[in-house]
């Protein structure tokens, strides 16, 4: 059963959301993890494909798109479809959906800033977990 951690943002940016989710996943990928950052449509995904490739001037990280690819080797997987979960032990969770077989997952990272819909989508995927029996873990980011 996977560890869930809640990360809360303290804004409301779409960009905060993004730069957090590039954060992990440069953390993650260094540990040697493959990732999956599912989002919830096919903009979302380009956004963050495009902000993968400038978050930081030091380091790179190896990504594609899940519908655009015929790499299933890539590190790390932005995906708004329904992607093969079995290859990874994290995913990064942007969608406004808790996976369906979370259970593939060592980690699940939520994200949630303070803008109204978010921080209600948060509350929702926390009682889904919990609901679960997942291990639950809560963080402020300031």
């Amino acid at each position: 059963m996977p560890r869930v951690d809640f990360y809360i943002l303290p804004n409301e940016t779409r960009l905060s959301l993004q730069q957090f989710a590039c954060r992990l996943a440069d953390k993650a990928y260094h540990q040697g993890h493959r990732i999956l950052i599912q989002t919830d449509n096919a903009e979302e995904s380009h956004l963050m494909d495009d902000m993968l490739w400038t978050f930081s001037d030091n380091s790179f990280l190896p990504h594609a798109i899940y519908s655009e690819s015929d790499n299933d080797d890539q590190a790390i997987i932005i995906s708004h479809d329904a992607a093969d979960h079995k290859n990874f032990q994290i995913m990064i969770n942007l969608s406004s959906i808790t996976p369906s077989d979370a259970n593939h997952f060592d980690r699940i990272a939520e994200i949630v800033n303070q803008e109204p819909v978010r921080k209600q989508t948060g509350r929702e995927h926390y009682k889904k977990y919990k609901a679960q029996g997942y291990e639950l873990y809560h963080h402020e980011m300031n």
